[in-house]
C-alpha cells in the first residue's frame, strides 16, 4: 500500500511537458498521486500506475491575464469546497505552477499545502517586455499584471514553496519578498535509463532545438539567426515543438530544417539521440530539462546564459554556456564541436553522461521530493 497520498493541482496536464513532473511521480512508487486538473493532453495519455486523474472539464479561457488560473481555482473550490470530505483523502496538497489566488483557502482544509513554481512569472514578463517595443511591450505588461500579483500572493500566504533551482529560489525571494528558508529546491532529474547513451548512433541531424517557442522568453528570433547561419552551410536541423503559424512559415523557407511539431516523449528521445548537438536560445530558464536530457544521451547542450542555465550546465562543462542573446557565439560553439572527430565527440559524450548521471539522475530528484513531502508533513 502507498505510504502517502498526494493531490496535485494543475490547470492543464500536458504529459509531454517537463513541468508536469509525471516521470518524477512515477519514480515514487510508494506515493499515490491524484492529479486534479481541468483537462489532459492528449486525452488518451497513458499515466504511471501510481497516478490517477480527475478532470473538471470547464471552459477556462486564455492563460494570459490570469483567466485560466482564476477560473480553474474557482472550478476546484466549487466542485470541492474547503469543507468537502474529498480533501481529507490526502496527506498533502501539491499546487503545481498554478496562479489562482483563491487556492490559498486550501489551508482551511487542514491538509498541508506545498506550492511548486518552475519559474517565476516575473521573469516571463521581464523578458517579454525586453523583447518587444511600443504598444506590444505594454500588452505584455498587462497580460502579467494579475499573474504576477497572484503568484506573489500564493508565495506569501502558503507556508511551503518548492522550486527547481537555487537561481529561481533567489529570484522568488527578491521579487516576492519571502524568506529563502521557506523555499525548498528539488532539482529536475532525467531518467538515464530512457535517455541512454547514443554515442554509437550515426546522427541523422547535426542540430536539434526542443520546446514551445510561442513566448518571447524562448528566443525564437535568435533561433532563426542560428538556423539561418548553419543551414546555408548544409547542416541538418531538427526543429521540435509547438510553433505559431508565422513561425512555421518562416521555418518552411529554410533549406535543411525539418519541422516535427509537437511529438511524443518517445519521439523526442529518438530525435535527441539522432542529433549531434542540442541548442537552446531561451532567454530565461528555471532549470532547462531538455539540456540534461541531451547530456544524458551524450549530446552536448549549448544554451544562452539565462536564468538557471549556468547553475545547471557549468558543473558539467562551462563551454556550454553562451553569452545571452549572442547568436554568433552560439553558432561558433556548435561549429567547434561538430569539427571534432567522431571519436572525440563520443569521448566527450561519455563524460557528459557520467556527470549528468551523478548530478541529475531522476532517482536523486525523487529522493529529494520524498524528503520534502515528509518534512512538510512533520512540520
Amino acid at each position: 500500500m502507498p505510504s502517502m497520498h498526494v493531490c496535485v493541482l494543475i490547470p492543464a496536464l500536458d504529459i509531454f511537458k517537463g513541468g508536469n513532473h509525471l516521470p518524477l511521480f512515477q519514480a515514487l512508487p510508494d506515493v499515490q498521486f491524484t492529479i486534479l486538473t481541468n483537462s489532459v493532453r492528449p486525452a488518451d495519455a497513458v499515466l504511471p500506475a501510481n497516478v490517477r486523474v480527475i478532470t473538471l472539464g470547464k471552459r477556462l479561457g486564455s492563460y494570459y491575464y490570469g483567466f485560466a488560473d482564476l477560473r480553474f481555482a474557482h472550478a476546484v473550490l466549487r466542485a470541492y469546497p474547503v469543507t468537502h470530505p474529498f480533501w481529507k483523502e490526502f496527506d498533502l496538497l501539491h499546487l503545481n505552477q498554478t496562479l489562482g489566488p483563491q487556492l490559498s483557502r486550501l489551508k482551511q482544509t487542514g491538509v498541508p499545502v506545498l506550492y511548486a513554481i518552475h519559474h517565476p512569472v516575473t521573469a516571463d514578463r521581464e523578458v517579454a517586455m525586453a523583447e518587444t517595443r511600443g504598444l506590444e511591450r505594454w500588452r505584455w505588461w498587462a497580460k502579467y499584471f494579475f499573474p504576477v500579483r497572484w503568484q506573489g500572493h500564493l508565495c506569501r500566504t502558503l507556508p511551503y514553496v518548492m522550486t527547481v533551482s537555487e537561481t529561481v529560489r533567489q529570484r522568488l525571494k527578491r521579487d516576492y519578498n519571502i524568506p529563502t528558508e521557506k523555499i525548498s529546491v528539488v532539482a529536475n532529474g532525467v531518467d538515464v535509463a530512457r535517455f541512454d547513451f547514443a554515442g554509437d548512433i550515426a546522427p541523422e541531424f547535426d542540430i536539434i532545438a526542443v520546446g514551445s517557442f510561442l513566448h518571447p522568453r524562448k528566443g525564437f528570433r535568435y533561433l532563426l539567426e542560428v538556423y539561418r547561419a548553419l543551414s546555408v552551410q548544409g547542416l541538418r536541423i531538427a526543429d521540435v515543438g509547438k510553433r505559431s503559424r508565422e513561425q512555421r512559415e518562416r521555418l518552411g523557407q529554410m533549406k535543411g530544417v525539418t519541422s516535427f511539431g509537437t511529438v511524443s516523449d518517445v519521439k523526442i528521445i529518438t530525435l535527441i539521440r539522432r542529433s549531434s548537438v542540442l541548442i537552446s536560445t531561451s532567454l530565461y530558464e528555471g532549470f532547462g530539462l531538455s539540456l540534461i536530457e541531451a547530456l544524458a544521451c551524450g549530446r552536448p547542450a549549448f544554451a544562452f546564459d539565462a536564468g538557471a542555465v549556468r547553475e545547471v550546465l557549468e558543473p558539467v562543462d562551462p563551454a556550454f554556456i553562451v553569452p545571452l542573446r549572442d547568436s554568433g557565439a552560439l553558432i561558433a560553439r556548435v561549429r567547434s564541436f561538430l569539427s571534432l572527430s567522431a571519436q572525440e565527440q563520443t569521448e566527450y559524450g561519455q563524460r557528459y553522461r557520467a556527470e549528468v548521471t551523478r548530478r541529475y539522475a531522476l532517482k536523486t530528484s525523487a529522493a529529494a521530493l520524498s524528503s520534502l513531502y515528509i518534512r512538510v508533513l512533520n512540520s
